[in-house]
């Protein structure tokens, strides 16, 4: 940061994102962390290298080797790939995201990222890699002349399927060594992962919601049934149902405006709806992420890793129940827990400490684990 203002002291300093295996949106912010602030930690590394201790100073020069013209190339790549998908990552953290609308947004990234595949964006890459490596003080790469590569002695009776060294790549040669096979990797993990046959099967859920336009639509819901092995002669007559009961349930004031609705509207009817009701059944336990449930999981190895040696697993649940729900734990009243509390202790010292342990925890859930 102080290397920061001294390189531009009119810019908006910029702190270096820590990386984490629960949270996918500090992988982009990372990379454009680093790509911001390449110039700073450059200088950086320079004056450690200039510093008295040995250790500090070794760790410095090699990640100082490391950041060459290639490793600024790489850099720009994943950085502008990132970006392209990094508001689909976003929306796909909503609970309340559509199924549909999330197969229309990752159709649209994979066109953006399809037409990323060309000449003009490499050399679009290039030229702001070249302009990074200038502002950081990087020295371009050589050109040199490559040797023939000569087999050693040791080698020549035998048969190889594998060079025997690793030649080093050109910046030129990343085009075809990085940049098109991160495109063309990145590209068939998308379509394996939205592919026609699962997207046709997820339309079918956006069909079981009351506020989707294609409610109850058969062409949407029959692909659905078909991959769940249910009937389509007994789900065509059972839609033709459904649609005369709810119209009875509207001309009676009974409207229903989400899935769950749909379902606890026809649980009574369940024996006379068999296969829609399990399809609805089915819509609601496949949605569209499962980021509420990673948040979850997240929290509860927070807890376990501060409360395993210390507390059973009554106490590590109710915990777990503060700190994930903390919109409601918010509107707890401390001092009506502190009273409870008291009745059952009649030590001062103890309702004290637990009046400060409350306050804490209102401010934030997981500080009652310090």
């Amino acid at each position: 940061m102080k290397k920061q203002k001294e390189l531009e002291p009119t810019a908006q300093c910029v702190e270096l994102k820590k990386l984490s295996d629960t949270r996918w949106a500090c992988q982009y912010n990372a990379i454009w962390a680093v790509k911001k602030t390449l110039p700073a930690i450059l200088a950086t590394l320079r004056d450690i290298i200039g510093l008295s201790n040995p250790h500090r100073r070794t760790e410095a020069r090699a990640l100082s080797a490391i950041m060459d013209e290639t490793f600024v190339v790489h850099l720009i790549i994943f950085e502008d790939v990132f970006r392209t998908t990094k508001f689909m990552s976003d929306q796909l953290q909503s609970a309340t995201f559509d199924l549909e609308a999330a197969d229309d947004l990752a159709q649209s990234v994979t066109t953006a990222i399809s037409e990323k595949r060309t000449e003009d964006k490499w050399r679009e890459i290039r030229n702001e890699a070249e302009s990074l490596c200038v502002n950081a003080g990087i020295a371009p790469q050589t050109q040199r002349e490559r040797r023939r590569a000569q087999t050693s002695r040791h080698m020549e009776g035998f048969v190889v399927e594998a060079p025997l060294e690793r030649a080093r790549l050109d910046t030129d040669d990343l085009r075809t060594h990085s940049f098109y096979p991160v495109i063309d990797r990145l590209l068939m993990e998308m379509k394996r992962r939205f592919s026609i046959e699962t997207n046709e099967v997820l339309r079918g859920v956006s069909a079981l919601s009351p506020k989707h336009t294609s409610f109850l639509d058969k062409k949407m819901i029959l692909p659905m049934a078909r991959h769940y092995r249910i009937s389509e002669e007994n789900l065509s007559a059972e839609l033709y149902k459904v649609r005369r009961l709810l119209q009875r349930k509207e001309e009676q004031g009974h409207t229903i405006t989400s899935t769950k609705e749909f379902l606890s509207l026809m649980r009574p009817y369940r024996d006379a709806f068999i296969d829609l009701y399990k399809l609805i059944c089915i819509s609601l336990t496949l949605p569209v992420t499962s980021v509420s449930c990673e948040r979850s999981f997240s929290c509860l190895r927070r807890l376990k890793n501060y409360l395993r040696n210390t507390s059973g697993d009554s106490r590590t649940s109710n915990l777990a129940l503060l700190a994930i729900n903390t919109v409601r734990t918010r509107t707890l009243d401390s001092d009506k827990i502190i009273d409870a509390f008291t009745l059952n202790h009649n030590n001062r010292r103890i309702v004290l400490l637990l009046r400060r342990l409350m306050l804490c925890m209102m401010m934030h859930p997981l500080c009652c684990l310090l």
